[in-house]
């Protein structure tokens, strides 16, 4: 009986080893890369809060690069591009008027002033002058000289305001008005050309192609501005996002090849290592013992080399490995 329960005992050990061992190993193998099926996303986002008036695609339609596929209503705005290519003529006339000067019949009008000014002085100034040769003899009155003396001096200031009229007419205009005649119709032009811009974006185009996923607005509707109106599915094959256990970092690196498990798929497809985040997704409070490290995980984007990734849904499953396992 002792022999029976020695025996007994060491059978238990036998198997309480076996078991741990087991577990171990279901430990190591819980360790996997786990994620998803991506597509790269393009959107199509509303510039401003306008209705929808035509969709020119549909969902699942494959679409080129520059394809149109939806129109928003622009009437507001192409009446703001047409106001502002108006004040940018505007802008244009002035800045040419401020070159060219001063037309060459209001100079001709501004000599002739001047001339008539002058004339009208130099009568004045005569008479001013026979009047101080009478004043000593009472053959004019005081009141009488004093009248044609302030005459005299009008005419005076009457021919220095004609001769700076004509001297500005002859100049022409200061280089600081023409700097600023220019600095207003690049000010216009600019705006112009920003609000141009605008209005091509209430078209929204296929920036890459690919096969258009998501319409969630229909015609008539009045997205928000900045809503998502096109969701287009681009590049030739879908990739992986994937969590890589930081056990794995050791073996994988960007470029490093590996498997790309899906259920349902009996053969693995090869895929590549093309991006792994330097910061994990979960970091312990306190110091990275070996068990906390086990729970690190990083994101990884993977590129699946195989044409069988085409035929599988967006969002799908999936499961990386090492090549070499």
């Amino acid at each position: 009986m002792p022999d029976m329960r020695q025996t007994g005992t060491l059978l238990q050990a036998v198997l309480i080893t076996a078991l741990l061992i087991g577990m171990s190993g279901c430990e190591q193998k819980r360790l996997q890369a786990l994620g998803t099926l991506e597509w790269d996303r393009v959107n199509g986002r509303a510039v401003a809060s306008e209705p929808i008036l035509e969709i020119l695609a549909r969902q699942g339609d494959l679409v080129s690069s520059g394809q149109p596929l939806l129109r928003l209503d622009g009437t507001l705005q192409e009446q703001r591009v047409t106001r502002l290519r108006a004040s940018v003529q505007r802008a244009q006339w002035e800045l040419r008027e401020l070159e060219n000067g001063f037309r060459s019949e209001q100079v001709a009008a501004a000599e002739a002033q001047l001339r008539a000014a002058r004339q009208d002085r130099i009568t004045r100034e005569k008479e001013h002058q026979r009047q101080q040769k009478l004043l000593p003899s009472n053959l004019t009155s005081q009141q009488r000289a004093d009248e044609v003396e302030r005459a005299f001096k009008s005419a005076i200031a009457a021919e220095q305001i004609a001769q700076e009229q004509l001297s500005e007419l002859q100049n022409g205009f200061r280089s600081e008005q023409l700097e600023q005649a220019r600095a207003q119709l690049a000010a216009e032009q600019a705006e112009l050309a920003y609000q141009q811009a605008l209005l091509e974006r209430y078209t929204i185009f296929a920036e890459r192609a690919g096969r258009l996923d998501s319409l969630p607005f229909r015609t008539g509707d009045k997205p928000p501005a900045g809503a998502v109106l096109t969701t287009v599915l681009a590049g030739d094959n879908p990739w992986a996002r994937v969590y890589l256990p930081e056990p794995w970092l050791s073996r994988l690196q960007v470029g490093s090849e590996v498997k790309v498990l899906v259920d349902g798929l009996e053969a693995p497809m090869a895929g590549r290592i093309r991006f792994i985040s330097a910061q994990a997704s979960f970091t312990p409070y306190f110091a990275l013992s070996e068990s906390n490290r086990s729970r690190l995980s990083f994101v990884t984007e993977v590129d699946i080399l195989d044409d069988r990734a085409l035929q599988l849904p967006l969002g799908i499953p999936v499961q990386v490995e090492p090549a070499d396992d």
